[in-house]
């Protein structure tokens, strides 16, 4: 089940990045996106902590899982930033399997957060127009 969960975000990275668009207009959207989606996810966290809807041990588990897709965003903007200084298909693979492993990060991330207040965040990174 795990291998074709992964294959799924696979693909759906890939799509994210193959689409319409080019790929660096593709890869700027989902970075962009990521970006956003962490800064209001967090906000939101904080919120239902205040409202006392998570305690301290339940922030401790989401802040953990927040870290770890704070990390992978960044690795994959490095590696969209190594892309764009040389537009090798190595560099082009590196970058689209980090935003899939960011993608898979804020799956666990918003999981987390769902299971205890579901509905309170995407469990999809989706497209800021």
């Amino acid at each position: 089940m795990r291998r074709r969960a992964r294959l799924g975000l696979i693909v759906a990275a890939t799509l994210v990045l193959m689409a319409c668009a080019t790929f660096q207009q593709n890869t700027y959207r989902t970075l962009y996106t990521a970006g956003t989606t962490y800064d209001t996810a967090m906000s939101t966290v904080s919120a239902l902590q205040k409202a006392n809807y998570i305690n301290t041990d339940q922030r401790k588990e989401i802040n953990n899982l927040a870290n770890l897709f704070y990390v992978s965003y960044h690795a994959s903007v490095d590696a969209f930033e190594a892309y764009k200084l040389s537009d090798t298909s190595s560099n082009k693979d590196k970058t689209i399997k980090a935003i899939t492993v960011m993608l898979s990060k804020w799956r666990d991330l918003a999981a987390a957060v769902n299971r205890l207040r579901p509905g309170t965040l995407p469990p999809e990174l989706e497209e800021v127009k």
